[in-house]
């Protein structure tokens, strides 16, 4: 299994970094790497992403979520060929909110240093700083 993580204190409300990971009719407007949405964001929800990177192909995820403080998207091929899980934790830190990211990637083709499933082409770093701006903003609002 392969990982990779990122994190920031975000000058934002809990409620305002979840509503900015939550909302997929903005998803495609700021820098998330997210270039079309086809559902929703909900508990058990399924949804397909088209992000930069993949051309035509899309990524259908399933969605779980603790609301307002821990989401996963987990996307996989048939048979273990590959699973990438993305977490998303929220958590309150004095008058900011401390968010975590971690991209967990593992199955056959991960192990052989083939394909594996990508939500995005920025980093899980760059998705943060984006979270991080777009939420700050939002909540100055």
């Amino acid at each position: 299994m392969h990982s990779l993580e990122s994190e920031a204190l975000i000058n934002a409300r809990t409620s305002t970094v979840w509503a900015v990971l939550t909302d997929t009719g903005n998803l495609t407007v700021w820098e998330s790497g997210i270039t079309a949405v086809d559902g929703e964001l909900r508990n058990g929800g399924r949804v397909r992403f088209h992000t930069t990177g993949t051309g035509r192909r899309s990524i259908r995820v399933r969605v779980q979520q603790l609301p307002g403080s821990v989401m996963t998207w987990t996307a996989s091929l048939p048979l273990g060929l590959s699973k990438t899980t993305r977490t998303f934790t929220l958590a309150p830190a004095d008058s900011l909110t401390r968010f975590h990211v971690r991209d967990e990637h593992s199955g056959l083709l991960h192990l052989l240093g083939g394909h594996t499933l990508h939500f995005a082409d920025p980093s899980v770093a760059d998705f943060v700083r984006s979270v991080k701006k777009r939420a700050e903003l939002l909540d100055r609002l």
